[in-house]
């Protein structure tokens, strides 16, 4: 082989390589059930008053999602809490929502919307149901994933931005 031959094949193989390497990560998206774990805070409130329902009030949010690699749309199972003022869980918010997910199933970036049904403050007085939309980005590393989404949740006349890993 001539030099400059030698050094055009080199990259190459680095390349191949890097794609080797790079395997067990995007084996690891198509996991048929993955969990979600994440922080999400409003971004945009039309018409929620300050108070308990303050800008500054961060909900926790877990996640289950089924993603079956044959089909388009994966299934997904949300919940989220946040505390009254105290601190206490007990009186503070629930909320599940159940949505259809929509991937654009690419290596290692895998941008998604997605739409779905849920029951805001469920169990209390100012329980309310309705829809859900949004969209999001997850980054896949081997076993462990990071997300960030941006949900338009309807009954709550409000937008949250969550953001958190995927294992």
């Amino acid at each position: 082989m001539r030099p400059t031959m030698l050094r055009l094949f080199r990259p190459a193989v680095v390349a191949a390589g890097a794609l080797l390497v790079l395997a067990p990560p995007l084996a690891a998206q198509a996991r048929p059930i993955s969990l979600w774990l994440g922080a999400a805070r409003p971004v945009s409130v039309d018409s929620v008053a300050r108070g308990a329902r303050s800008l500054r009030n961060v909900d926790l949010a877990a996640a289950v999602q089924l993603d079956a690699p044959l089909l388009p749309v994966a299934l997904r199972a949300d919940v989220s809490v946040a505390p009254q003022r105290g601190g206490d869980f007990a009186d503070g918010r629930r909320n599940a929502i159940v949505s259809a997910v929509l991937p654009l199933r690419l290596p290692l970036v895998q941008p998604y919307a997605m739409a779905g049904y849920g029951v805001y403050d469920w169990g209390r007085s100012l329980e309310r149901r309705g829809v859900s939309y949004g969209a999001g980005v997850r980054l896949q590393l081997g076993g462990v994933g990071l997300f960030g989404q941006l949900r338009r949740h309807e009954p709550l006349d409000r937008s949250i931005g969550t953001v958190g890993l995927v294992f």
